[in-house]
C-alpha cells in the first residue's frame, strides 16, 4: 500500500507484518528497536517518535525520507528508507529503516578508533556536507522536536539559538551547526560534552556562555577553522554550505598544518565579504 505525501508515494506497512525484537537505542526524539519483516526474514530498524513529537516533525521526515526514495538517492553511508508503519493514527507512524549492523557513528568511531584514520575522516566529512548540500533544506535539525513542554532532542547538536528562544525556527545555518560539532566528533571520536553522561540543562548552559568542545591536536589545522565556524553562534557567521564543500576538497591539496592561520582565515572569511552577493547556491 502506498501513501502519498506531498507528491512522494511512500510505502505503507501494518504492524502485523512485524516481528519485534528489541530496543536498540534511543534519543532525544525517539526510540530505534530491531524487527523482522514477516514476509522477507530480513532484519529492519523500527524508528519511534518520542512522546510529544509534533505532526508537523513526524511528516517532516516522512517527507524527506520519500523524497530520497522518489529519486533513488542512496549512500552506502546514509540509511535506506524502506517505508512508513501507522500505529495509533494517521500522524502517528514509524519510520522502516535499513539496519545498520555497525551501531551508531559513536560506537563505529570508538570501535575502529585506529582505522578511521585522518583519510577516512576528511572522506567522511566530504560525504555528509555534499549529501547535506544536495537536500537543501534543514534535515540535520530533523531529530529535533518542539513539544508543548520544551525541546526535545540531542542537546550538543542542536542550533543554541532555539535554547534562546524555543519558538525559534530551524534554518539552513541551523544544520551547519548540527555539522561542525559532527565534523569534531569524526575527530575526536567521542560524544560531544559527554552528552550521554550529562545534564542537558547544564550543556544549554555552558553552550550559551560561548563554550565549544576543545579541538584536537593532531587534527588538520585548515578542518578545525571550518567547524569551528560552523559551530558559532550567530546563523549569520557561519558558512554557507557550499563553501564548506569547497573548502574541504582544497584540504587534499596540503599536508597537514601547512596552511598558516592567515591564510586559512582568509579563505574562510571569503564568504563574509560575498555574502551579500545574489550567487546561486546547491540549496
Amino acid at each position: 500500500m502506498l501513501l502519498c505525501h506531498n507528491g512522494c508515494d511512500i510505502p505503507y506497512y501494518n504492524s502485523q507484518d512485524f516481528t519485534v525484537l528489541s530496543v536498540i537505542g534511543f534519543g532525544g526524539s525517539a526510540l530505534v528497536y530491531t524487527a523482522y519483516w514477516k514476509t522477507t526474514q530480513i532484519k529492519l530498524a523500527i524508528k519511534q517518535f518520542a512522546e510529544g513529537s509534533t505532526k508537523e516533525m513526524i511528516l517532516n521526515e516522512v517527507y524527506l525520507m520519500g523524497i530520497m526514495r522518489k529519486t533513488g538517492d542512496f549512500h552506502p553511508n546514509i540509511i535506506r528508507f524502506h517505508g512508513i508503519m501507522n500505529l495509533n493514527d494517521e500522524t502517528n507512524y514509524e519510520l522502516i529503516l535499513e539496519y545498520a549492523d555497525g551501531g551508531t557513528l559513536g560506537k563505529y568511531l570508538k570501535d575502529n578508533a585506529i582505522s578511521f584514520d585522518w583519510e577516512s575522516q576528511l572522506k567522511f566529512a566530504k560525504e555528509i556536507a555534499i549529501k547535506l548540500s544536495d537536500f537543501g533544506c534543514s534535515c540535520l535539525q530533523g531529530s529535533v522536536t518542539k513539544a508543548a513542554r520544551g525541546v526535545i532532542g540531542v542537546i550538543p547538536y542542536m542550533d543554541p539559538k532555539i535554547f534562546e528562544n524555543p519558538l525559534y525556527d530551524f534554518t539552513k545555518k541551523s544544520d551547519i551547526y548540527s555539522l561542525g560539532v559532527l565534523f569534531w566528533e569524526l575527530t575526536s571520536r567521542s560524544s560531544p560534552f559527554n552528552f550521554e553522561t550529562t545534564d542537558d540543562t547544564s550543556i544549554q548552559i555552558e553552550i550559551l556562555k560561548g563554550l565549544r568542545e576543545n579541538h584536537i591536536s593532531t587534527t588538520n589545522d585548515v578542518f578545525v577553522k571550518i567547524y569551528q565556524k560552523c559551530w558559532e553562534h550567530e546563523p549569520d557567521d557561519r558558512p554557507d554550505i557550499d563553501l564548506i564543500v569547497s573548502e574541504l576538497n582544497n584540504i587534499g591539496h596540503f599536508n597537514h598544518k601547512e596552511l598558516e592561520e592567515s591564510e586559512i582565515n582568509e579563505e574562510l572569511e571569503l564568504y563574509d565579504d560575498f555574502s551579500g552577493c545574489d550567487v546561486k547556491l546547491y540549496y
